[in-house]
């Protein structure tokens, strides 16, 4: 069973952090991309915009995937498209990175912000039952102009094309495991959106075929994957943006789903 968790959010509660433009298109994309998993073999919690608050967001994350997502061969999504933040931590050399939700607080993101380095970890430790965690973040937190972030307020003081070729089962697949993040870009790079493409250009490239020649596959190598990715993103934008992975896997494999 893949249980996925996509949140996209374009529009912000608090005026003081701009808006987006492609974030909830990227989401969208990426529940329209799983969705060629038999619908038998898939639950996809998809939060947008306003329903994209903390609440919900731990709850999915932290309370229903744990609930459901029990057995060895599960396999669980989460994707997050949307603003980041830098943070400063416990002094002013010391950087802490933050998920802006739609009811982040500009003035408060440790206390209304999703912790990247305490609750990304946590989330995954509350996932026991599953091998195979992949957590794909659309953002950056460099608090470099532009992208999909912004200077937080201390730190400032101081496609959906898809060939009909029927729905994909996971029964019989060999996934492997891991625990893995693959983010956008560099902790000092910006995660980029492109407006004539609609999307994000990392999740442009996620939603996309994997380069190469085409061959019948059923599931295609975590790694391999990635490095497709971000080459594709490294070329569009000049080096500018390189996404990463961080983690641990063992013969980690994908489903493939172009």
């Amino acid at each position: 069973m893949l249980h996925a968790v996509i949140v996209g959010i374009d529009k912000y509660r608090d005026p003081s952090i701009a808006d987006l433009h492609c974030a909830r298109a990227d989401a969208e994309a990426m529940a329209q991309l799983i969705k060629r998993v038999h619908p038998a073999e898939r639950r996809i919690h998809v939060l947008l915009d306003e329903d994209a608050t903390k609440r919900n967001v731990m709850v999915a994350v932290g309370e229903t995937v744990p609930r459901l997502a029990t057995e060895p061969e599960d396999v669980v999504l989460l994707y997050f498209a949307g603003h980041g933040s830098p943070e400063t931590g416990c002094g002013p050399d010391r950087a802490s990175r933050y998920l802006v939700l739609h009811d982040t607080e500009y003035d408060s993101i440790y206390a209304t912000g999703v912790d990247m380095e305490r609750e990304l970890p946590r989330w995954f430790e509350r996932i026991v039952g599953p091998k195979l965690i992949l957590s794909l973040i659309d953002a950056c937190f460099s608090g470099r102009a532009g992208g999909r972030t912004f200077e937080g307020p201390h730190l400032r003081q101081q496609r959906s094309d898809f060939r009909d070729t029927g729905p994909i089962s996971l029964q019989d697949l060999d996934l492997g495991e891991g625990r893995v993040m693959i983010g956008a870009c560099d902790d000092d790079q910006v995660a980029r959106e492109d407006r004539e493409l609609g999307h994000g250009i990392f999740t442009h490239y996620v939603m996309q075929e994997p380069a190469g020649p085409r061959q019948v596959l059923t599931t295609m190598g975590l790694h391999t994957w990635y490095e497709s990715v971000a080459r594709a993103v490294r070329t569009h934008t000049e080096g500018r943006q390189v996404p990463v992975i961080n983690g641990r896997s063992v013969l980690a494999e994908i489903p493939y789903l172009w």
